[in-house]
């Protein structure tokens, strides 16, 4: 009969809630990034940094192997119009 313990199950029940937790928080901030992406498209602005933003945050998971370590990139913003 094999022990486990449960540090080692809390453990992971933890880390697995942090990375519903950080999973939630990214599909906030893409939608968003969805928003800046099509005003700066129908502003005129260069998409570059949009798209960038966007990648940078869909590869949250692959980049970092723990939720605590996370660093949320910079989000762009939209240039100001021009009086």
């Amino acid at each position: 009969m094999e022990i486990i313990t449960h540090d080692i199950a809390d453990n992971d029940l933890v880390l697995a809630s942090r990375w519903t937790e950080i999973r939630a928080i990214r599909e906030g901030k893409l939608k968003v990034a969805d928003t800046l992406l099509e005003a700066a498209i129908d502003a005129g602005f260069s998409e570059a940094p949009f798209r960038q933003y966007r990648q940078a945050l869909r590869d949250i998971p692959q980049t970092y192997s723990n939720p605590e370590d996370v660093v949320w990139p910079q989000k762009p913003s939209l240039p100001q119009a021009s009086v």
